[in-house]
């Protein structure tokens, strides 16, 4: 507590940062607006901005910011709108005796836990000390985290640590979040806010910028170096897998001590914003989307270390959504149409009784088939990066691999308009449980599972009579009974600057059905390589898995057609081996509007059991079969088009599709 005094002090004496010097500096950076998935998923970015900011400071504290450079691009249709201001300027004096974020539209009247209130209010407890050795510093510097808790979750309160350097109590850092009391906006779910900043030594009034000796010197003063501020949002009456953030970002350098400035100049307003786009690229020392790739929100990431640090801190923080609200997965969980269901209605519910906890509850009826299906899942998120899942569910939709060959919502406008439905349904009934464990560095992650399912068919096929039924591909016998199976994963990540990344994981699992034992084994690996803009992009995939002892059908591999190897017939081919290889690469012609796509890939599946091929009239590949074609998106590349020759043989197939981000929620 006695360090908490000395940084409650020096607060109130207003020395807290620069003491009475004045200075000039200038912050650059940068504002994303994104998707972000509940499912650990790869973040979705809609708008990039850059801000450009002069920053001033008088010897007797005012201070006034200039915003010099402001840009952006929409990277998805979205609505237009504005930033708060402080989502664009930076903290100069490590906030006031109220936190307020979003010009206090987020949060607002919080009190600080280094003003007069925060004994009051907050309970204090040093967990680290670290030591910091400057070259240009006469010793070495102490800084305590000292973790701030509020004594009183029901109130507007700071959830974090405030970093103090031990002799002066000056602050040096700050990490936190706030009580779901604090939250104005009812669509927020958490803001966790980050300022750093960093040791300067500065000359005694009149003494020399440098100098040999300590003596010449004053003590260090901290001084604004870095900070972000991420606000997440959800819907507060539906829960979605999916949440908006805003994440600003900036850093602050290139400090000026004792500028000359024009008298009155502090007379001006406190913040001056410069229209959009009026400034030219001098204003700014990098490009717009040149961090994309740091960040984590390009094609590929980089960010492992900062996106496991951000994930520990969501499990700490507050939400300040309902605790109870309406769920869906996807939105076919809320109406679709298949052959085995006819059209299926559904609507489900989720709780979350404490953050590192949520349960949902799904429900559907399909009114071909006269029957309901259901899903209860429980989610928690334990210490040290593992995520446990238990999950019971009756009458779930499947469909074979190893690849869908369109997403549920595709496949419902396909079966609707024309009658034909891309998969081969079954029904699976019971109960899951897996884990997820994912190291500190976010680089690699381990799966364990079990499940018992009990797999059922498709009595009569459901007709959509938009379309003749001869359009209609064959109902394929699926193998049914009890199915007991253990799994286990690794994947491994590997990223970096330029925008590369490449992912490797390997799966395997064993069962029983039928009195007969089994085990299959995946493989995958998937490299991704994008300019800094985001321009010009490329993927490659490469897939393998085998299987051995007795299956049902509908656990073998099937290739051909959409999903696959377009330009074959579609799942024409089934085994129990399989390889396929995809590569696809696009070139942004007109920004948001058309970027042209060329695609190839390759595959064969073998080893065909006797009674699949008779059953589901499947055969070997005999070989490779690939497909070569080309296409254009458009949308922000959200709708595709491709036109896709199959090799050999020359069969065309035209596809159309959504990007492979989009698919998960569809």
């Amino acid at each position: 507590m006695s360090l908490v005094h000395r940084a409650r002090a020096l607060r109130a004496s207003g020395a807290t940062y620069a003491h009475t010097v004045a200075y000039q500096a200038r912050a650059e950076g940068h504002i994303y607006f994104y998707l972000e998935r509940d499912d650990g998923g790869d973040p979705v970015p809609m708008r990039v901005d850059q801000v450009a900011v002069d920053l001033y400071r008088s010897s007797d504290g005012r201070t006034r910011q200039i915003v010099r450079g402001l840009r952006r691009q929409e990277l998805l249709p979205v609505k237009d709108f504005r930033y708060y201001v402080d989502r664009l300027t930076a903290v100069q004096n490590g906030f006031g005796d109220r936190i307020a974020i979003g010009q206090g539209r987020d949060v607002r009247d919080v009190p600080h836990p280094l003003g007069s209130e925060g004994e009051a209010l907050y309970r204090y407890r040093i967990v680290s000390t670290l030591q910091m050795t400057v070259p240009t510093l006469p010793a070495p510097i102490r800084v305590h985290q000292v973790e701030v808790r509020p004594r009183s979750e029901d109130v507007p309160a700071f959830v974090g640590s405030v970093y103090l350097e031990e002799e002066t109590g000056a602050l040096a850092r700050m990490s936190f979040g706030f009580t779901a009391a604090s939250y104005i906006d009812p669509r927020t779910d958490r803001i966790h806010v980050r300022l750093e900043h960093a040791p300067w030594l500065l000359p005694r009034p009149g003494g020399p910028l440098s100098g040999p000796e300590p003596a010449q010197w004053e003590d260090s003063y901290w001084l604004p170096y870095r900070q972000e501020v991420q606000v997440r949002r959800e819907m507060p009456e539906f829960d979605l897998p999916v949440g908006t953030v805003i994440r600003a970002s900036l850093e602050v350098g290139n400090y000026d001590f004792e500028p000359e400035l024009e008298p009155g100049f502090f007379l001006g307003p406190p913040v001056t914003l410069v229209p959009y786009g009026t400034a030219d690229s001098t204003a700014f020392r990098e490009g717009l989307l040149d961090r994309m790739a740091e960040e984590g929100l390009s094609p590929v990431s980089v960010a492992r270390l900062e996106a496991e640090a951000r994930r520990i801190a969501r499990r700490q923080l507050v939400s300040g959504l309902p605790k109870t609200r309406l769920y869906t997965d996807r939105f076919s969980s809320v109406l679709r149409a298949n052959r085995a269901e006819g059209v299926h209605v559904g609507m489900g519910t989720s709780f979350s009784p404490r953050p590192s906890l949520k349960l949902h509850g799904l429900a559907g009826y399909g009114f071909a088939s006269r029957k309901a299906s259901a899903t209860l899942r429980g989610r928690r998120a334990g210490g040290g990066g593992t995520i446990s899942t238990v999950e019971l569910f009756a009458r779930q939709l499947r469909d074979p691999g190893p690849r869908s060959g369109a997403s549920v919502a595709l496949n419902t406008l396909s079966m609707v308009l024309r009658n034909l439905d891309y998969s081969d349904p079954y029904f699976a009934t019971g109960a899951r449980l897996a884990m997820e464990h994912r190291t500190g560095d976010g680089g690699a992650s381990l799966d364990l599972g079990a499940a018992w399912e009990d797999f059922d068919g498709i009595g009569t096929a459901w007709s959509a009579g938009l379309a003749s039924d001869d359009r209609q591909r064959p109902l394929r016998p699926v193998g049914k009974g009890a199915y007991a199976s253990g799994s286990g994963g690794f994947t491994m990540r590997w990223s970096s600057v330029p925008a590369w990344s490449v992912e490797t994981g390997l799966t395997g699992s064993v069962g029983r059905w039928d009195g007969n034992s089994s085990a299959t084994i995946r493989a995958r690996v998937d490299a991704r390589l994008a300019t800094q803009d985001v321009s010009r992009q490329a993927r490659l995939a490469v897939e393998a898995g085998a299987s051995g002892g007795v299956l049902p059908h509908q656990l073998h591999f099937f290739l051909g057609g959409r999903g696959t190897l377009p330009g074959h017939p579609f799942r024409t081919y089934g085994g129990r081996r399989f390889v396929l290889v995809r590569g696809e690469a696009s070139l942004s012609v007109v920004p948001a509007w058309l970027t042209a796509r060329l695609l190839a890939g390759a595959g064969a599946v073998g080893a065909t059991p006797a009674s699949l091929a008779d059953e589901w009239e499947v055969a070997a590949t005999d070989g490779l079969r690939g497909y070569l074609g080309a296409g254009l998106s458009t949308l922000h590349d959200i709708l595709r088009i491709d036109g896709v020759w199959g090799l050999p043989g020359n069969g065309f197939e035209l596809v159309f599709s959504v990007d492979r981000w989009l698919r998960p929620y569809l």
